[in-house]
């Protein structure tokens, strides 16, 4: 009875364990860091293919490929081209790329980057309706999308812990007459919520989670939603929006006694929320307003993201960007059938041994 006993409490204890260890809090960012450096991508069209061109050395040394990306869509000076880019390095693990409209500097011992983008450089003359307009993300893949790791699986998330302390440390109004509904300086994180299932019907289907940071228009943003639109090469999937409240303490905003906070002694502001039951809401948002019609839950994972500037507007801004993370925690377990140690009895002989496992 003892060694049945001691057997049942060994492999209850270790099942615990194990469960323990599946729930623990997950980084699923690749490169915290940055030290593994960063491809870039082109302009996109009519300029080029978009593709990557380019890399930034972000960091003293780097092992294996870069899965940071930087893009540049729709601006002008690709920071690929050697003849308009220089890349510098500012102190020991602090490098620095840019040209006359971005500016990218990364910290790989303290995991910051500043991301700086220059539209005034970028535009001849105000943006028109359904003109592109200039980017500048950082962007990585959270896993691999014909694999797909089940702690990226939204259903199986009860917590995705979001956070990001920001700076915007330039800003610069260069907009004649500004139209609130077409011009902005917008800095924004996006999470893709994509349909992984191999084989379903709805594989590759997605949403864009949007976390919103930093709008030049409003002190905070509302909560949002609508099919990515606005110019000619939009995916026209369905793009959410958190209302800023969700992210950002009352107070703790880019603007305090209505005067934006912009400079090298400007305050941080942390970003912070649980994203995991928001995702849940806005898939369950898209699907009422007829997307993602062939995908279940059960289908989803947050499978990359990007983070940086969109400028519909001219303006030049630049944003310091510190301590970002996305810690994912796993559902409990389902329980173990229940054994109960009554049923055991007291002349049972005791277990045969268990197979000794080969190197």
């Amino acid at each position: 009875m003892k060694r049945t006993l001691t057997l049942l409490s060994l492999i209850l204890a270790g099942c615990a364990t194990r469960d323990d260890h599946a729930r623990a809090p997950r980084e699923l960012l690749p490169d915290p860091t940055f030290t593994q450096w960063f491809h870039i991508r082109g302009l996109g069209l009519p300029t080029d293919d978009g593709g990557v061109h380019g890399v930034f050395r972000s960091s003293p040394a780097k092992s294996g490929t870069p899965v940071w990306t930087l893009a540049q869509w729709a601006s002008k000076h690709s920071l690929a081209d050697t003849a308009v880019t220089r890349q510098t390095q500012l102190a020991k693990d602090r490098f620095q790329i840019a040209n006359p409209s971005k500016r990218v500097i990364v910290d790989s011992r303290r995991g910051e980057i500043e991301l700086g983008l220059f539209a005034s450089a970028c535009y001849d003359r105000p943006r028109q309706k359904n003109e592109p307009w200039p980017h500048l993300l950082a962007s990585t893949a959270l896993t691999d999308t014909r694999y797909p790791a089940d702690f990226c699986r939204v259903e199986q998330m009860q917590r995705l812990e979001v956070s990001m302390a920001c700076r915007l440390t330039e800003f610069a109004d260069k907009h004649p007459d500004p139209d609130p509904d077409l011009h902005a300086a917008q800095f924004q994180l996006f999470l893709y919520v994509q349909n992984l299932t191999q084989g379903d019907d709805g594989f590759g289907d997605m949403l864009w989670f949007g976390i919103p940071v930093f709008d030049n228009r409003v002190p905070l943003k509302e909560e949002t939603y609508q099919r990515d639109g606005g110019k000619p090469d939009a995916s026209g999937k369905f793009i959410y929006s958190l209302p800023s409240k969700a992210c950002i303490a009352a107070g703790e905003g880019f603007v305090k006694n209505g005067l934006l906070l912009a400079g090298k002694d400007a305050r941080w502001v942390d970003i912070r929320v649980n994203a995991a039951p928001w995702i849940v809401y806005a898939f369950k948002l898209a699907r009422k307003n007829g997307y993602l019609a062939k995908t279940e839950l059960k289908d989803l994972y947050v499978s990359g993201l990007n983070f940086g500037w969109e400028m519909p507007g001219t303006y030049d801004a630049v944003m310091q960007v510190r301590g970002f993370s996305l810690l994912a925690t796993s559902k409990p377990l389902p329980p173990s059938p229940t054994i109960q140690p009554s049923a055991a009895r007291e002349d049972a002989p005791p277990p045969a041994p268990l197979p000794a496992v080969q190197p």
